[in-house]
């Protein structure tokens, strides 16, 4: 679960900006929208289930998610895919000569099998320049490890740990200037890393909804389970696709014919491990077509771009709320009617269809997502651009709007800003 994120220096960020996933107690709205964990030392605090960032173009509202999913990446790859000398990757901010010279910051607040940590880094394109792991198994801070690189001496200082973190020096000196101790660890199995590293790596999701990032591939392996396919169909049916079931078969594939689009190279790779595929799984969604007579149209081939991407979509959901996950998504409204969207949002935030807690976290245009019967007030939160190109991210309370306050109607007349600023309308 995500509670809460900070970053400075990265890409149009340059001053620390806070995203935050904490309910404000005061509000007692949609309480299906919020999650109530008990965590030790935390007594009374909710955390809420989603969050919409609303922006205009080029304001910055895509690098907060950039920003999470870049810390995601590096902590989950930094050991194993970035080389020695190899650079982190951090784009830190262009715009000013300062700021192109220090490094970036992140800090995440989050919950691991019941635990909450703090995990924070600091980086410039070259180096790991900060690192540091706190944990509240009980409610108070342990500090498990915190690494600080010494300029003067061109090494890094290791405070000593708190008494319940196994410390391991062998590991410490495993750790590259630009990797991550919390990717070296894991890599050798030290078990009070593991559930941290897990979580960066299987309980963040990332989706991107362009016809080149979504494949339906997912969704497909689920059909041949009898409970998940039935699952897909009340959802495809009640999505008003006029889909009334599906069909999954196998067809073989001409070895011939792929050979001949393939590398010599990986043609040899695939043939020594006998990978080449013999058959190809073929989708088809029923429609009741005249006189009720069911019509089968092939996924791919005859069904709209829509319905396929609404397709994609439908499983990574199912999977989302199955396990929990915190996902990440930008532009929601991408070739999705804005309707299906909210319906998609309601399954998440509701309490029976999300018992594991799954979070969610878009960047979105639509107007009509700010919906007071779908989201509380503590869920959106907006992006400006300075006159100098930073990113400026605050959230709707800063506005105490009044419950029942129509929320769409004061975002496009700009009274929280986060809109574009056309004082005479383009010229040609």
């Amino acid at each position: 679960m995500l509670i809460e994120f900070k970053v400075a220096n990265f890409r149009s960020i340059r001053e620390e900006q806070k995203f935050s996933l904490v309910a404000e107690n005061s509000d007692k709205d949609l309480p299906a929208c919020v999650i109530d964990p008990q965590l030790p030392g935390l007594s009374g605090v909710r955390f809420l289930k989603g969050a919409a960032i609303y922006g205009a173009n080029a304001s910055g509202k895509s690098n907060i998610l950039k920003a999470i999913l870049f810390i995601a990446r590096f902590v989950t790859r930094s050991a194993t895919k970035i080389g020695p000398g190899d650079p982190t990757g951090t784009e830190p901010f262009k715009l000013d000569r300062d700021s192109r010279s220090k490094p970036s910051v992140f800090e995440i607040t989050f919950v691991a099998h019941g635990v909450r940590y703090v995990f924070g880094c600091s980086l410039t394109p070259k180096r790991v320049v900060e690192e540091y792991l706190v944990a509240y198994p009980k409610g108070s801070p342990q500090r498990w490890y915190h690494r600080t690189y010494d300029e003067s001496t061109k090494e890094y200082r290791w405070e000593t740990p708190s008494a319940n973190f196994k410390n391991d020096k062998a590991l410490q000196e495993k750790t590259r200037e630009n990797s991550l101790y919390l990717s070296v660890g894991p890599q050798f199995n030290q078990a009070q890393l593991l559930p941290v590293f897990e979580w960066f790596e299987v309980g963040l999701r990332f989706l991107r909804l362009s016809q080149e990032g979504l494949d339906p591939g997912f969704t497909v392996s689920l059909l041949a389970d009898a409970e998940q396919e039935e699952r897909l169909v009340q959802i495809l049916r009640s999505a008003d696709f006029g889909i009334v079931g599906t069909q999954l078969r196998k067809r073989p594939i001409s070895i011939d014919n792929v050979k001949k689009h393939l590398p010599p190279s990986v043609l040899a790779e695939l043939e020594e491990g006998n990978l080449l595929p013999r058959s190809r799984l073929e989708v088809k969604l029923t429609h009741a077509g005249e006189g009720q007579v069911p019509v089968a149209l092939d996924l791919l081939s005859e069904e709209s771009a829509g319905t396929q991407r609404f397709f994609a979509l439908i499983g990574p959901w199912l999977d989302i709320l199955d396990h929990g996950y915190t996902v990440f998504i930008d532009e929601i409204e991408t070739s999705i009617h804005p309707i299906l969207v909210k319906e998609l949002l309601k399954l998440l935030f509701c309490e029976k269809n999300n018992p594991k807690g799954a979070q969610i976290v878009f960047t979105t245009h639509n107007p009509v997502l700010l919906d007071s019967t779908l989201m509380r007030r503590d869920q959106v939160w907006f992006t400006e651009k300075s006159p100098s190109g930073t990113t400026h991210l605050y959230p709707l309370t800063d506005f105490s709007p009044r419950k029942g306050e129509a929320l769409a109607k004061g975002y496009l007349a700009g009274r929280y800003g986060a809109i574009p600023f056309l004082t005479e309308g383009l010229k040609l």
